[in-house]
């Protein structure tokens, strides 16, 4: 990206010393002296010392149409041609400036730079990212097809395809790969950095960011125990844990003192047995080896996501819990190092998470701790049904406000014998809804 830069300054150098070049009048800069005597153009010179100038205002009173009369040319004949004198007008023609002048398209030179270096960057960032992609996926490719049967499902085609990276836009990559027990399949994202855009490219420099790969394993409901769990840097643990809605019914702080783990990651977990399962030696000490490419884990029984809030929130939305393992992994570098070797370095945690994946599908809560979760469970979903109750009662007292408001409205249309008559109308309904229910039988006599 460097030559692109150089190439924008040199650009920009020419520019400005192209817009100091000559005058392009300079060529009427002469030291002849014209000299316009009156004799020539027929003017009467007085001498005199003072002149007064009287100005007659209009009247009023005049009409402001012009009336020609044809004694006004009277002794004129139209046919005869002005005579000759000195009074003629000549016309000199004077030299056109036909020389073009780089200054005079500066603006027009600076925009035709402007969206070449955007269309070069543009090209040569898609090629990186693509480069990067295709690097990740052919490094892990044999680590995957020992793990999985199928690697590289594109899902559109009716038939099995593998070792298909779906491109969905120039810095989105993602792999499918499905055929292992214990869950259903896994989805890779690659998240580069968007090099295609120059503005992006700029932002970098002040606010510099990294790519990402983001692991989300697919479970069925019989592949996960209760489980809730969540590794992540302490800076926005508590962000999570009051945006992410399974974090907040569930998950509390633990302590990481009897964890080999780098002291800037925090701990949430629903029971200390699940902590203490899955943050074995093995993996505390691959997290602490690969620190600088590890971002986050989390693994939920009952995932819905971020909380919506009230405002935006309908009656008809119904968060569906799913099981899920989601692995958030960095490239190191923030970005600047584009060499393909520089994806190899998520390899010993692409392990660490299929190892975690068989821990998963293995791993059984206490019946205790399982009777605990699963009234934790039934109080969210009460919590739900009574919030989602209250928000109906709302809208259908929200309707009936409307119904009401609408009929007012209707009702000062009409006149006041049609408004009558609707008021002893509503006045019989509303008796007839307050008065006491009686049933009629009706009995046959034989």
């Amino acid at each position: 990206m460097s030559s692109v830069w150089d190439f924008v300054w040199i650009a920009l150098f020419l520019a400005l010393a192209l817009g100091q070049s000559e005058d392009p009048f300079a060529e009427f800069d002469t030291d002849e002296t014209v000299v316009i005597e009156p004799d020539d153009y027929d003017i009467e010179v007085e001498n005199s010392p003072e002149e007064t100038v009287e100005v007659q205002e209009p009247d009023d009173t005049e009409d402001d149409q012009i009336v020609i009369e044809d004694e006004d040319f009277e002794g004129i004949n139209p046919s005869e041609k002005a005579p000759s004198g000195s009074n003629e007008l000549n016309i000199v023609n004077a030299p056109v400036n036909m020389k073009g002048h780089w200054e005079d398209y500066y603006l027009e030179i600076i925009g035709l730079i402007g969206v070449f270096v955007y269309a070069l960057n543009f090209y040569t960032g898609k090629s990186i990212n693509n480069r990067l992609a295709n690097a990740w996926f052919e490094h892990h490719k044999k680590l995957l097809s020992d793990a999985f049967c199928i690697v590289g499902d594109d899902g559109v085609s009716k038939e099995i395809s593998e070792d298909v990276l779906v491109k969905e836009s120039e810095n989105r990559f993602v792999l499918w790969c499905t055929g292992r027990v214990g869950c259903e399949g896994i989805k890779i994202e690659i998240k580069l950095l968007r090099r295609q855009d120059l503005i992006s490219v700029l932002s970098q420099i002040f606010k510099p960011q990294s790519d990402t790969i983001t692991i989300t394993t697919y479970l069925a409901p019989e592949d996960m125990d209760h489980v809730v769990l969540a590794i992540m840097p302490r800076k926005g643990l508590k962000r999570l844990q009051q945006e992410v809605q399974d974090l907040a019914h569930f998950a509390t702080e633990k302590k990481t003192d009897k964890f080999d783990l780098p002291s800037q990651l925090g701990i949430l977990a629903e029971f200390s047995e699940v902590s203490n399962e899955f943050l074995s030696i093995p993996v505390c000490k691959t997290i602490a080896e690969n620190i600088d490419v590890f971002d986050s884990i989390h693994f939920s029984d009952y995932y819905t996501g971020f909380k919506i809030s009230q405002e935006s929130q309908t009656e008809t939305e119904r968060p569906s819990p799913v099981k899920r393992l989601i692995f958030n992994f960095v490239i190191p570098g923030h970005g600047k190092r584009t060499k393909s070797t520089i994806m190899e370095t998520t390899e010993p945690l692409l392990r660490m998470a299929l190892h975690m994946m068989i821990k998963v599908h293995k791993f059984k809560l206490s019946k205790e701790n399982k009777n605990k979760a699963d009234k934790h469970r039934v109080q969210v979903e009460e919590e739900y049904l009574k919030q989602t109750h209250n928000q109906r009662q709302e809208a259908a007292q929200q309707r009936r406000d409307e119904r009401k408001r609408m009929e007012k409205e209707k009702i000062q249309e009409l006149d006041p014998e049609a408004q009558r008559r609707y008021e002893e109308r509503e006045y019989k309904k509303s008796m007839r809804r307050s008065g006491p229910r009686v049933k009629q039988l009706k009995v046959k006599t034989g």
